[in-house]
């Protein structure tokens, strides 16, 4: 059974609700369901009992949260979010008793993003309720799961693109972002790997892989943790063997046994018929790369008695991706 306590410390907000409905066990529910408030008359299960499968869908693996950890960032009320971002600097010289050269220091920024607060509601009959009940399906409760689901698909939207016109950037359009590199252009024309073999695709991985590593200047390497985002039509594409009868999948395990793969399908543009692949390092030195930040993830409003329905208002609130280290990311457009 899920904890209150700590649901409501990660961002989940259920108004009056004190219990978590226990699907396996509904009687008590049904006990409730009898019993109306008088003040608004709404059933007291309502506003007692918290639906634990909203929990589940809002924390279940979407393609953001593969990427990078969420972290939680104020609450409802907080306008804005600002975190730190350090960049180590210096250079040694040769030792000198009377000799003071060579500095170590760091630059240090304190970004700031804005909390993007988005909604939606449900609405249940009483008619509407009945039917449905009569079925054996709590409405209430599926309704419930319907707006932790359309909430979760914004979270990842703005999670990747961010918020036009607000202070609320994406992943895949942050501004301290590096340009794209191009892939290696073979038989003239094609860079699509759709078109390209197994080995011309791995040559493209080296090249991106080679230009991460000279911009983090030593920082990341073979060693170090990372993620290589591709659209699914680009990893359809690594499915390809070659002359050995080795996939390109094969290939990047064992090249690069610490990058872990990660299908992103907003890395496939249809206009163009192409796609952009990104590779990111977790962290360096122990400060991650990226996160996603969130203020509330689930806060439910009060449901309000209309004549012959209920209605309640369930918003979040999200800073989008929180881009710490620039240039442990690189990408890919094109192939």
């Amino acid at each position: 059974m899920v904890d209150m306590k700590l649901a409501q410390q990660k961002g989940f907000s259920f108004g009056n609700a004190t219990k978590f409905m226990d699907f396996a066990d509904p009687r008590a529910m049904i006990k409730d369901a009898a019993t109306l408030d008088p003040n608004a008359t709404v059933p007291a299960y309502m506003r007692t009992y918290a639906n634990p499968r909203v929990i589940e869908v809002l924390t279940a693996e979407r393609a953001y949260r593969k990427i990078a950890p969420e972290v939680k960032n104020g609450d409802f009320t907080t306008a804005f979010t600002q975190f730190r971002s350090i960049e180590f600097t210096g250079n040694t010289t040769p030792y000198g008793d009377y000799d003071g050269n060579g500095v170590s220091g760091v630059n240090t920024a304190f970004p700031v993003r804005e909390q993007y607060r988005f909604q939606t509601t449900l609405k249940v009959g009483d008619l509407e309720q009945k039917m449905n009940a009569e079925a054996k399906i709590d409405l209430f409760a599926e309704k419930q799961k319907s707006a932790a689901i359309n909430i979760d698909i914004a979270f990842n939207k703005y999670a990747l693109y961010g918020v036009a016109g607000k202070a609320v950037y994406g992943l895949l359009n942050d501004p301290s972002l590096n340009a794209a590199i191009t892939p290696i252009v073979v038989n003239s024309t094609h860079t699509v790997w759709a078109d390209k073999t197994a080995n011309q695709q791995m040559d493209d991985l080296n090249k991106l892989v080679a230009s991460l590593y000279t911009q983090a200047a030593g920082h990341i390497d073979d060693s170090t943790k990372t993620k290589l985002l591709v659209s699914p039509a680009t990893l359809a594409a690594m499915n390809k063997v070659n002359d050995y009868g080795v996939t390109m999948k094969k290939m990047v395990a064992d090249t690069y046994p610490n990058m872990t793969i990660v299908v992103v399908p907003e890395l496939y543009n249809s206009t163009l018929e192409t796609s952009t692949m990104m590779l990111l390092a977790d962290e360096i030195l122990g400060q991650p790369t990226v996160e996603f930040g969130y203020a509330d993830k689930y806060y439910a409003h009060e449901i309000v008695r209309d004549l012959s329905s209920w209605k309640q208002k369930v918003s979040a609130g999200t800073y989008g991706a929180i881009v710490q280290l620039p240039f442990a990311i690189g990408s890919m457009t094109g192939i």
